[in-house]
């Protein structure tokens, strides 16, 4: 096993001089870096992490703690997103380390990598309007980006897309083709993209003079099955008439949606328009949907660079407020969507 001393012997460097290059000291000139880091792959050179810690007070880990295990089975695009985080972490010199929060006490995990300093830095996902984690991560100092933000207006560094803008999209299209009897299938109320999306869609319909039907916008889960129990309640519904068109949170949501409609003989596009968010995940594409599906699109893994980016800059000193993203929204017009059918 290669040590430190055979490292350094092997560059004819000092020991002092290697450490400081392999843990990002300033004062080591980036030619000096690089030849260190070069060698040590070469080498196969695996650094003592407990000398780091002791010698640099980090590390040299993120933290991810997922709201419960079962995100890991029910949203497997998080398999997708840790994997590419981790990779890029990797490029940055830090290994990912991930945790799940325990059922009625989330903040558990978080006061542990606190306490115990086992990590220097965390990755948070799914905010909450009232976020306690957030709260909680702000009160002790400690490093922390979000994928998604709790508020529009946050000091700490968050990649998000323009969830006001996407159901802006996407009500405005249904409304072009002539739909007034628009219902929305949404996220979780607690969830902060619901509530900017909710707002969108209320804002949108206001300027046409037209409002929600009591229980046309709902919030669920983001699941299959939570759009088939929904969508067979609002199109077999005896007291009203059917909507003419449902935006959903998500594709999985669309998927039930779609199910529903084929058990009651309804045809999407022509007596039915769904529209939904596609994240594009690789286990679920919306262009094979019969009929493919109409969708406000945001790829999920666009945010996996930065926001591992994000976090090593600011374990690097940078300032929180600059580090935020807002990325924008494209609608896909396919052919789940066409003019609202004559009553």
């Amino acid at each position: 096993m290669v040590t430190l001393k055979d490292l350094a012997e092997h560059l004819g460097l000092s020991q002092a001089t290697v450490s400081r290059a392999l843990n990002g000291y300033p004062e080591v000139n980036e030619k000096t870096r690089r030849r260190v880091l070069e060698a040590s792959r070469q080498l196969n050179y695996l650094p003592n992490l407990g000398a780091r810690k002791l010698a640099t007070g980090k590390s040299g880990m993120v933290g991810i703690v997922l709201k419960s295990s079962d995100e890991l089975v029910n949203a497997p695009e998080y398999v997708q997103m840790i994997a590419e985080i981790s990779r890029h972490l990797g490029d940055a010199g830090y290994d990912l380390l991930i945790n799940s929060a325990r059922q009625g006490n989330a903040l558990d995990s978080f006061k542990r990598f606190v306490a115990g300093r086992a990590v220097d830095g965390l990755i948070l996902n799914s905010p909450e309007l009232e976020d306690e984690r957030v709260a909680f991560l702000q009160e002790q100092g400690f490093p922390f980006v979000m994928h998604g933000r709790s508020a529009s207006r946050v000091d700490y560094p968050y990649y998000d897309i323009d969830n006001y803008d996407a159901m802006t999209q996407a009500t405005e299209l249904l409304l072009a083709l002539g739909h007034q009897r628009i219902a929305l299938l949404n996220g979780p109320a607690h969830l902060a993209f619901a509530t900017e999306r909710a707002r969108a869609f209320h804002d949108r319909l206001q300027q046409q003079d037209l409002t929600v039907p009591v229980g046309w916008m709902t919030h669920q889960e983001t699941s299959d099955e939570a759009g088939y129990q929904q969508a067979r309640s609002w199109l077999e519904a005896p007291s009203q008439p059917m909507p003419s068109a449902i935006i959903c949170a998500s594709a999985t949501q669309a998927l039930g949606v779609y199910r529903a409609a084929g058990e009651l003989d309804i045809a999407i596009g022509r007596e039915l328009s769904v529209i939904a968010h596609d994240d594009v995940v690789s286990f679920l594409r919306t262009d094979h949907f019969d009929p493919p599906l109409t969708v406000t699109r945001s790829p999920f893994m666009d945010a996996c660079r930065p926001l591992a980016e994000m976090m090593v800059a600011l374990l690097d000193g940078a300032d929180p407020q600059p580090l935020q993203t807002v990325a924008s929204v494209e609608l896909i017009v396919r052919r789940s969507c066409g003019p609202c059918p004559r009553a």
